[in-house]
């Protein structure tokens, strides 16, 4: 898990400094860009497991992911930040938007599966989703003539720059790729050694380790005081490992469900957090810091009650 975090955090910095270079905007980056890399080991992982015919890690991993993003989190970074406002009309907007999309995985597995029509589902809801955020993004950014202040200092001066961000970001790939392959063999030794099934260690295990890159993103954005740069990052994470990495995972190896226990467990819990988190910023515009201590413990319950669901 170290040698994921470590890759994903100079895949992100490369990532960041290419988008910049190309003057894609802070908001726009938040969401989509950064959103999208820090989703990096879940796509490594959902992939390499679906090859290994372990679709039950990545579909655990997904989950726990999204709900760890949305409670421990978001909420720790709300207790060390105080208090973070939701700024914006662009997150007050598509809030409802990033609901459906967290939700829609469970719609559609309410027959038992997740099959690859269904995995075509998601990855064209992602398609959609993300063609609508870069036009709004577009329109609002040309209607404010922002374009000044947000080009990053950092600006990529000659193609040899360039390149070596592209080269720096491949090889960084390269060994998450690698990694997440080990961590896939590991949580299933996990999964024999504790008689759990493989989803149960995926959705607490597997997933603590793919989120510390939110984590990671959410602490820095704490100390600059970005609150796009957390919302988005967090909101975006949620919206790619629902729609279009679970929907990768489904097309590469559909999943016939198990453990039905652990997985109602964890729609409710999502439904939950979901709730909370909409009417904490819907009602104030704010995250406060009690508040955030809300959603800490609401993970904090959820853990508590799979390990009792394990015995």
């Amino acid at each position: 898990m170290a040698v994921m975090v470590l890759a994903t955090g100079i895949a992100i910095d490369q990532f960041e400094k290419l988008s910049t270079d190309i003057k894609v905007k802070k908001l726009l980056l938040a969401t989509v860009i950064i959103g999208l890399s820090t989703s990096l080991p879940e796509l490594f992982i959902t992939v390499t497991s679906g090859l290994s015919g372990e679709p039950q890690i990545a579909l655990g991993d997904l989950m726990g992911a999204n709900i760890a993003n949305l409670s421990w989190v978001i909420g720790g970074a709300a207790l060390v930040g105080k208090a973070i406002p939701v700024v914006g009309e662009y997150i007050r907007e598509d809030l409802w938007i990033t609901m459906i999309l967290a939700m829609a995985p469970f719609l559609l597995m309410i027959d038992g599966t997740l099959g690859r029509f269904d995995g075509v589902i998601l990855i064209f809801g992602y398609l959609l989703y993300l063609s609508d955020l870069v036009e709004k993004g577009r329109y609002r950014i040309k209607q404010a003539k922002l374009e000044k202040h947000v080009i990053s200092k950092h600006h990529l001066k000659t193609i040899e720059g360039r390149l070596i961000h592209i080269v720096k970001m491949t090889l960084s790939l390269a060994v998450l790729g690698v990694a997440a392959a080990k961590l896939v063999g590991v949580a299933v030794n996990i999964a024999h050694g504790l008689g759990a099934s493989t989803f149960w260690v995926g959705l607490i295990v597997v997933a603590l380790g793919t989120t510390l890159p939110e984590v990671i993103v959410s602490l820095e954005a704490v100390k600059r005081r970005e609150a796009s740069l957390i919302l988005g990052n967090l909101l975006g994470s949620v919206v790619v490992n629902s729609s279009l990495i679970m929907g990768i995972g489904a097309v590469l190896s559909p999943v016939i469900f198990d453990d039905t226990l652990t997985k109602g467990i964890s729609g409710i819990f999502m439904v939950v957090v979901l709730g909370l988190f909409w009417l904490f910023t819907k009602t104030k515009h704010r995250l406060d810091r009690w508040e955030g201590g809300v959603l800490v413990g609401i993970y904090l319950m959820f853990v508590g009650i799979q390990f009792l669901a394990l015995r």
